[in-house]
């Protein structure tokens, strides 16, 4: 389904999609910047950055405030006993790289250039052992995607290796997607008489031409007022939780470790339209692991973490791949 032939044209809309995002209403409580990169593996290759901006409301007790665009996706949940509803939107960019980035011709044994360019809506529903969340968002695959920008201005400005193969990437087309995710506890226990551990699962699915793909896990967790925090982690790409409206004014923290394997059914990423022949195939079978330490305080938040995951594509020599994430919000 091609969005349009005409990459101007493609490009003023992801400018339009951008500017959608910044018309938000400016009381927005949570902002958040966040910064995906391979470059803690020394590597490039596979996914190789992202870049996040986006917002998040304070929790409300339930969906009577959010603004129009967010009133649909309320529907989506499962009847529950909330305690919280939050809802947001964030701007996501990411880039996926061949492993020989400086080869200025086309690779078709590896990975394909591409980058992707997201606006997406977000909402959800919490409690302390029940989660849902919900997201929904537009974007546009491509060379309007603007990471090949992206990464030559990285590249330029760090003793990185310049890119040279862009010219190949995946061409452009409008992407739609549906995420949903759900977190249930299974057991919460006292660890020293400040802290908590539990163990938690969950499943989280996507639906969309961009990728589609079904996902069983689980979440252990070790931190404080771990029930005020319960669901604010989450699997979906580029999601960044709400930390800093329950944190204790000295800080709060949280060390967790999850991990997932599910089935994907298509990678527009992999087999996306390209100007040569290529003889990659997707992966279906996924699995995904990941870390992280969070600091919390009542007006902002920290996050460090790293996730691997398996091969997504044949033939592929690496038995797996990771990336690290830097994430900071602050709220007004």
């Amino acid at each position: 389904m091609t969005f349009l032939s005409n990459p101007q044209a493609l490009s003023r809309s992801s400018l339009a999609s951008l500017l959608i995002c910044a018309s938000f209403p400016a009381t927005a409580d949570q902002w958040l910047f966040s910064f995906d990169n391979d470059v803690v593996i020394g590597q490039d290759g596979d996914y190789s950055n992202g870049f996040v901006f986006g917002w998040q409301v304070l929790p409300k007790a339930d969906f009577t405030q959010a603004p129009w665009p967010f009133s649909w996706q309320k529907a989506l949940r499962f009847s529950s006993q909330d305690k919280t509803s939050q809802w947001g939107a964030k701007v996501y960019q990411r880039m996926w790289t061949p492993s020989e980035i400086e080869h200025d011709y086309a690779q078709p044994y590896d990975r394909p250039y591409a980058g992707l360019l997201e606006l997406e809506s977000f909402t959800g529903s919490y409690s302390d052992s029940l989660a849902q969340k919900n997201w929904f968002s537009i974007g546009v695959m491509g060379p309007a995607s603007g990471a090949q920008t992206m990464q030559e201005l990285v590249h330029k400005i760090t003793p990185s290796t310049p890119p040279k193969g862009w010219q190949y990437q995946v061409e452009n087309q409008f992407t739609l997607q549906l995420a949903y995710e759900v977190d249930a506890l299974v057991f919460r226990r006292d660890a020293t008489s400040d802290s908590q551990w539990e163990l938690s699962g969950y499943s989280h699915t996507m639906l969309g031409n961009f990728r589609s793909e079904a996902n069983l896990g689980f979440t252990l967790r070790w931190g404080d007022d771990l029930a005020d925090s319960f669901g604010q982690l989450s699997s979906h790409a580029g999601h960044f939780g709400q930390f800093s409206a329950t944190a204790r004014k000295g800080g709060s923290w949280t060390v967790y470790a999850r991990a997932q394997a599910g089935y994907r059914f298509n990678d527009l990423s992999i087999d996306g339209d390209l100007p040569y022949d290529s003889y990659v195939q997707m992966e279906h079978q996924q699995v995904k692991a990941s870390t992280g330490v969070i600091w919390a305080f009542p007006t902002w938040s920290v996050s460090w973490s790293f996730e691997i995951y398996t091969p997504e594509y044949q033939p592929d020599p690496n038995q797996w791949h990771g990336y690290g994430i830097l994430s900071y919000s602050f709220l007004l």
